[in-house]
């Protein structure tokens, strides 16, 4: 097992982190270049990653695995959905904070950071199964997560079906009906949905750095809050998913990379749709900050004791 290629991926993405906060705050960019970045992560890139990811596989073992692993997936989400909603309220969050944490709470980094991670620690074979685990994801946080993200003090967002028809969940249904159907596209579509996913991850930490800028340096670190939800993020919660899953399932793979997803820290794209759909963004930014950080030692922890 690679933990130099797990370290080095963490720490890849926390200085590009870094790239956008001090460009933001030397204004080679400003607030209005900042959301339409945003926009185009959202409306653009990230679609083009999503269908990509689910037409890019074509392991003969697909239909044995995939209903098992879908299965997995959403029973992971089931149990993250139930702890975002407890979590939050034992350590007393403020209402401005509710959405962000129980955002953080349920979703974590599996894209962005899960892909390459599950591959230092599993090889290809990992990557297979982290890309069928991660289709339910897709779905869940461009509906799910935007109602907790675009709550107002604590009162949730009434779902509202514009919120629900948007780039993300569109990109899930077409991908989706492609990888269904066995539908080959054409090269140079595919080698333009690789080339515009693949911007999706530098261009979404650059504006996540950019967005921290606006927050003062004390008061990054100044919200105890923000810690204990980072513990939760990411050692309670891969620990509450293998002590529940290791009773269901065996195997390296079933348990290992549901368990190692769980340990990411949270989704990137928390700070992004904060922003989009009105939220509190300077919250969600600090917990992708300092989550990604501590990772550098959870994440080697959570390997090293339950999946090695």
């Amino acid at each position: 097992m690679d933990y130099s290629s797990i370290f080095n991926q963490i720490l890849i993405l926390f200085i590009l982190l870094i790239v956008g906060y001090i460009s933001r705050k030397i204004n080679i960019f400003d607030d209005k270049i900042t959301k339409g970045l945003s926009d185009l992560i959202l409306k653009i890139t990230l679609p083009a990653m999503i269908i990509g990811s689910m037409i890019g596989n074509d392991n003969p073992d697909l239909a044995e695995k995939f209903g098992k692993i879908l299965l997995i997936s959403i029973s992971v989400y089931s149990i993250t959905f139930i702890l975002a909603l407890l979590l939050p309220r034992i350590i007393g969050s403020r209402p401005y904070e509710l959405g962000v944490f129980e955002f953080a709470i349920m979703f974590s980094n599996v894209g962005f950071m899960g892909y390459p991670v599950t591959a230092a620690v599993f090889g290809e074979e990992g990557v297979f199964y982290a890309a069928i685990f991660n289709l339910p994801f897709n779905l869940l946080v461009f509906t799910i997560g935007i109602i907790f993200l675009s709550s107002k003090q604590g009162q949730k967002s009434k779902i509202n079906p514009k919120l629900l028809i948007n780039p993300g969940v569109i990109a899930v249904l077409i991908g989706f009906i492609l990888f269904s159907l066995n539908i080959n596209l054409p090269k140079a579509i595919t080698g333009s949905l690789d080339l515009l996913g693949s911007v999706t991850t530098p261009l979404s930490m650059i504006v996540i750095g950019g967005l921290l800028a606006k927050v003062r340096i004390n008061k990054i670190f100044s919200n105890y809050r923000v810690y204990i939800i980072m513990i939760f993020r990411l050692f309670l919660v891969p620990l509450v998913i293998y002590f529940v899953l290791k009773n269901f399932v065996g195997g390296v793979y079933l348990l290992g990379v549901p368990v190692l997803l769980s340990a990411m820290p949270v989704a990137a794209n928390s700070a992004i749709l904060a922003e989009e759909y009105k939220g509190n963004a300077e919250l969600a930014s600090q917990t992708v900050f300092i989550s990604t950080l501590f990772s550098i030692i959870s994440i080697p922890l959570i390997t090293m004791f339950f999946i090695a």
